[in-house]
């Protein structure tokens, strides 16, 4: 169960105060770890991708909602900007979210296809990834279907069970499941309508080895009203939960069935309720230079590529020599929203190892995997890394065994590693800090809301929840995203290719 945007804080804060008592009978009945580390950037279509792939985004290839492949020179855009999408042309942008996002840019293989190669079966309850090996037909909505250049449906690949939304309705055991959907539910990807068909399941006891089910409302809600004021979302959630444990007679009896892992893809933090200061115009200073136009390719004469996230953004060069970069970097750390600027070090001219950090305040680091430079420690992963400069850059600290911890960006090394090492992966990316996002003309942002993208632990830490006949199992003590995928392998009793809690940069 995936609960879109759910924050550590937030939801560690209602369990405490009674707010979610069916969830707290849960986490009594198994093992809640407060804090599960998403990747970077923790964005959902990137941190969704790793959470059915075990993989960083260096190798499913998934970079956001906003990045450039350089490698098909076109921008790969998933957000919900209107002006950008009515530039591109709503049949690209449907065409790429349904096809291209799952079926070309998403380059490793997925819990789905894993298991069920394995001789078992799996079932998608609503969740934005979806790729397995069984083909489903997508049938458009009549109202979106009205939209010039929008097809009527879609051949696409699933597990053999796939719900998704109101264009995929899939049952293997071939009955039909009453759904809440159409254009005020959008279009089915809303909590209530995921509950709806996991109840059905539930009456029938027809689940199969394994389902992703997925919960978006607390990633709506928490943009509008902030994080904070969103727990009413987790309130209705646990709910429906209580309504699914009446189904199998109780919570002792539905743990002896079937085992939950609860999770969430990454947090959010609350912006500042002012829209002129809360948006970061990139395209404003960086206006020393020629901006390709957003959502296209660059022409002859464009400079750079802009591909703002919410709270990070991608920036990518073209042609341009180390002392027109450094002038990029000097304009944009100038400004006291941004909070970090992060590159490979072969973007400079400075060699091509490692990873640089810089900041207006707290200095410049570089670092890199291996125990070969000045300074090194190995990190909570059994990874070694070096780094020169001050690693206050990452809020790196050092206790007595020269263990590197990070608490108010956690796991950085290995986040930036897992988002910076691929091909497709931004020439600089930045973050912005606390309450603050990144903007061009033709996007929005979250005025007063909630917020995320970056690497700081308010935008990065949901927690884990694991109950049921195999909760027993141990688990990382500090777990990432990228140990969700083994975890539901190691309970299936199918081989992985990443042990849980093992760092990833090492293999």
């Amino acid at each position: 169960m995936v609960i879109d945007a759910c924050a550590s804080r937030v939801f560690n804060q209602a369990i405490k105060s009674g707010k979610l008592p069916n969830l707290q009978a849960l986490a009594e009945a198994g093992q809640l770890k407060p804090q599960s580390i998403a990747i970077f950037p923790s964005l959902t279509p990137a941190a969704t991708s790793t959470l059915f792939t075990g993989d960083y985004p260096s190798r499913h290839g998934i970079l956001g909602f906003h990045w450039y492949d350089l490698d098909k020179n076109e921008v790969a855009y998933y957000g919900d900007d209107f002006w950008t999408i009515a530039r591109r042309g709503v049949r690209p942008f449907f065409e790429d979210l349904l096809l291209k996002l799952n079926h070309e840019r998403l380059q490793a293989e997925t819990a789905f296809q894993r298991i069920e190669r394995s001789g078992l079966k799996a079932a998608c309850f609503n969740f934005l990834m979806f790729r397995g090996d069984v083909e489903h037909k997508a049938n458009v909505p009549l109202l979106l279907g009205l939209i010039p250049g929008v097809p009527f449906s879609e051949v696409i690949c699933g597990p053999s069970t796939m719900f998704y939304g109101d264009l995929v309705n899939s049952n293997a055991k071939g009955k039909a499941l009453e759904t809440i959907g159409g254009m005020f539910r959008r279009f089915g990807f809303n909590d209530d309508n995921t509950f709806k068909l996991l109840h059905q399941f539930a009456e029938q006891r027809a689940f199969p080895d394994f389902s992703i089910a997925y919960f978006p409302d607390n990633d709506y809600f928490s943009h509008d009203v902030g994080p904070n004021n969103a727990v009413t979302t987790l309130e209705h959630f646990d709910e429906q939960l209580g309504t699914l444990f009446e189904i199998y007679g109780g919570l002792e009896q539905l743990l002896s069935e079937v085992t939950i892992i609860l999770t969430g893809d990454h947090a959010q933090s609350v912006m500042v309720d002012d829209e002129e200061d809360s948006e970061i115009r990139l395209d404003h200073l960086l206006s020393d230079f020629t901006i390709a136009t957003v959502g296209q390719p660059w022409g002859d004469n464009d400079q750079l590529v802009i591909c703002p996230d919410m709270r990070c953004a991608q920036i990518y060069f073209k042609d341009l020599n180390p002392k027109q970069i450094e002038h990029i970097l000097a304009l944009l750390i100038a400004d006291k929203r941004v909070d970090q600027l992060i590159w490979q070090a072969k973007y400079l001219g400075e060699g091509d190892k490692g990873y640089y950090v810089t900041t207006l305040d707290r200095g410049r680091l570089k670092f890199w995997p291996g125990a070969d430079g000045p300074n090194h420690a190995v990190d909570a992963y059994g990874c070694p890394w070096s780094w020169e400069g001050s690693l206050a850059a990452v809020g790196g600290q050092l206790n007595g065994d020269n263990i590197i911890t990070f608490e108010t960006y956690p796991n950085a090394f290995e986040r930036i590693a897992g988002a910076l090492d691929n091909s497709n992966s931004g020439h600089l990316w930045l973050t912005a800090r606390l309450g603050y996002e990144f903007g061009v003309a033709e996007t929005s942002i979250h005025v007063g809301g909630g917020s995320h993208g970056s690497l700081h632990k308010l935008d990065s830490t949901s927690p884990l929840l694991v109950a049921g006949a195999s909760s027993d199992l141990a688990l990382p003590d500090q777990p990432r995203a990228v140990d969700i995928a083994p975890l539901c392998f190691s309970l299936l009793g199918v081989e992985s290719p990443y042990p849980m809690g093992a760092s990833r940069k090492l293999g």
